[in-house]
């Protein structure tokens, strides 16, 4: 095993990860972007600040909730575009612990986390609208508001603080599993913070990390571990110049990643099942959101996907966790995983009749409900005709829920 296939052992057999974005935007509760899209000045968003206190915020909870959901690990912003920091930063006063909560909310969330099981990631924004040496580009404020005049910003000093709280972050909070960076677009490319300088200072703190490919928008060079598309589901496993990598895709609850008070159109349970199946079935992970409001209050819509997902999970875990891609053909609609010779067949739906498992004649020992152990009868003959050589019918339950899982051992 390559010391890449070491360190990423954990992520491959995880699959599913928690991803939290919170800080002093829950206060307006109309995203992450809100001072962006509202075109706020500093002396207006910075007052957000001073009414951010939550003291509902339980993060033992946020973690038995992620562990029964069956994720098994965490992304939380520590920093997001706006430069607020949550956690106690010695180089900003712009801080969790300069507000009426004081605590080091990173701090707390790290603690709770680890200690149900989970393995943890930091997200850092690599862009910053707050601070005075970042060189605004068109998605700032400042440049949204027509300024163009920054000849007196001195990047590198920028550079500077960015590292050091990068340093911050992977010496005081413990291990650090992963490290979200975000992000590089055609108008910030990878030189704007060194990113080869970057990753030697992120490995020579935490050696046995994995790092996203955010810090770079050109794909030419492999500074990163694993890749991460947004929001929707590839069709097939992330591949760059034909070479397969391990990849997790990023997801929404609703239509924002920041707590948003009037966006009640929540994903169904099903539907992020389904993407959660899909991503592992091609060799990725799903990364799902939750914003936390400014109480530390998670939405209940969330929790109502979140308690959904762990009823699903209690029965059919084994079919997600340390799953892989099949090189078998599912049948159409339907989805396989793999773990070693046992297949994984997802029904996303109750079957109306027999379902044909192609290429799968001779090759099984045994089909059954992962939900209760029963056997699903498995069909090679009609009267005394071989109905194929290669293909196999079987006869699920047509009363099953949508959802089921079906266990196939293989010989």
């Amino acid at each position: 095993m390559s010391s890449d296939d070491k360190k990423l052992k954990w992520f491959r057999e995880a699959r599913f990860g928690m991803f939290i974005h919170w800080g002093i935007y829950s206060v307006p509760a109309q995203g992450e972007w809100a001072m962006f899209y509202n075109d706020w000045d500093y002396n207006y968003y910075d007052a957000f600040k001073e009414r951010f206190n939550p003291l509902k915020f339980d993060p033992a909870y946020w973690a038995e909730l992620a562990w029964n959901a069956g994720m098994r690990y965490v992304v939380f912003t520590t920093k997001h575009h706006d430069g607020f920091c949550m956690y106690d930063s010695k180089f900003t006063d712009y801080k969790i612990t300069n507000t009426p909560y004081k605590k080091d909310i990173t701090a707390e969330l790290v603690k709770a986390f680890r200690a149900k099981g989970l393995k943890i990631g930091l997200y850092h924004s690599l862009v910053d609208w707050r601070h005075e040496d970042f060189i605004p580009d068109p998605e700032h404020p400042l440049w949204k508001r027509g300024e163009r005049d920054f000849k007196n910003r001195d990047l590198a000093k920028y550079r500077e603080y960015l590292y050091n709280q990068v340093r911050q972050l992977l010496t005081e909070y413990g291990k650090i599993d992963l490290l979200f960076f975000d992000y590089t677009s055609k108008h910030k490319t990878s030189a704007e913070w060194d990113a080869e300088k970057m990753l030697e200072l992120v490995y020579s703190l935490q050696p046995e990390i994995i790092v996203n490919d955010r810090l770079t928008y050109e794909k030419t060079s492999k500074v990163w571990d694993y890749c991460t598309p947004e929001v929707t589901v590839p069709n097939s496993q992330v591949k760059i110049d034909g070479v397969e990598y391990d990849w997790e895709t990023c997801m929404t609850m609703n239509g924002h990643w920041g707590y948003c008070a009037q966006d009640k159109g929540f994903k169904s349970p099903q539907t992020i099942l389904e993407a959660l199946i899909k991503c592992s079935s091609l060799n990725g992970n799903l990364l799902l959101n939750i914003g936390p409001d400014a109480l530390g209050q998670i939405p209940p819509g969330s929790v109502n996907i979140m308690e959904n997902l762990s009823e699903w999970m209690k029965i059919n875990s084994e079919s997600v966790h340390g799953t892989e891609k099949s090189s078998h053909t599912p049948p159409r609609g339907m989805v396989y995983t793999q773990k070693g010779k046992t297949l994984y067949l997802h029904l996303f739906s109750p079957p109306m009749g027999d379902v044909i498992l192609p290429e799968l004649n001779g090759k099984i020992k045994n089909i059954s409900l992962l939900a209760d152990n029963s056997d699903v009868p498995m069909i090679t003959h009609w009267g005394t005709e071989l109905l194929d050589k290669k293909e196999i019918r079987i006869r699920p339950p047509t009363s099953i829920p949508p959802m089921s899982v079906l266990k196939i051992s293989l010989k």
